[in-house]
């Protein structure tokens, strides 16, 4: 005789939760978030900067700016995550450990400011940060003064406040690393290793106070597999070609992106 753990009307309540949680999923707003991973596994792997940008600017747009940061937290930890074992190498631990302790101690400042502000306010903010921060890159600019631990701490501090906020602080430190005196392995090294610990700290906030649910994991993880395979991507058509005329290119249309946002 056939038996049942549960009465049948139990298994159409769950055959129904997992529909709706599948067409929940699998929307239009996939779709789209879809092609923003694609453009932003491709300009990553090419020019090696702006998919923060990309994504935090246009995600806003689809989902909330919450959504949109913490989906960029998961794909940029599990992303990082690929290049620590060779970042570590060259890492200059005197600099990149005090800078990473203050931004993770500030982040939950900039978190207090995107769980709690009006999203609509939150997504003006974003593009604001956008647009300041793609203006800075195409203009080339950096950190030119004298470097101690006092600025390292500074460039923490302020990474940490940006990246709770926004989930833009590890441009911050690439911008304030990049313009040291020390051998492209050693800036690319030590922006890897605190943006790590930027992301990842941000990331447990993030899951702490809900963010990040289910629902979002799994979206996330269904949108990283395209973004690694169009990360290589990028890296193939860098290697046959040059990058300064796609920088510029990609940087005009991130400040584009961002003034819609800001209006929009």
């Amino acid at each position: 005789m056939a038996s049942s753990r549960w009465p049948p009307e139990v298994d159409l309540i769950v055959l129904d939760l997992d529909l709706t949680f599948l067409e929940t999923m699998f929307d239009q707003r996939l779709s789209l978030a879809l092609g923003v991973v694609l453009v932003g596994g491709v300009v990553l792997g090419y020019s090696g900067f702006g998919t923060g940008l990309i994504f935090v600017a246009l995600l806003s747009l689809i989902y909330s700016p919450r959504e949109a940061v913490a989906m960029l937290m998961i794909m940029g930890s599990l992303g990082t995550s690929m290049l620590l074992t060779s970042a570590i190498r060259h890492t200059i631990w005197r600099e990149t450990v005090p800078m990473t302790i203050v931004a993770i101690l500030v982040i939950p400042i900039g978190s207090y400011v995107l769980l709690t502000m009006d999203q609509n306010t939150m997504q003006r903010i974003i593009g604001v940060a956008v647009f300041g921060l793609s203006i800075m890159m195409f203009l080339g600019v950096t950190y030119t003064g004298k470097r101690s631990q006092v600025t390292n701490i500074v460039a923490g501090m302020v990474s940490g406040v940006v990246a709770g906020a926004t989930g833009l602080g590890r441009l911050l430190v690439a911008l304030y690393f990049i313009s040291a005196d020390q051998p492209v392995a050693v800036q690319r090294a030590n922006i890897i290793i605190v943006g790590s610990a930027i992301a990842i700290f941000n990331l447990i906030i993030l899951i702490v106070t809900g963010v990040v649910t289910l629902e979002l994991a799994v979206r996330a993880g269904v949108l990283f597999l395209p973004f690694a395979v169009t990360i290589w991507l990028g890296a193939k058509f860098f290697s046959v070609s040059t990058a300064e005329w796609f920088r510029r290119i990609v940087l005009s249309l991130i400040m584009v992106i961002a003034l819609i946002t800001i209006f929009i």
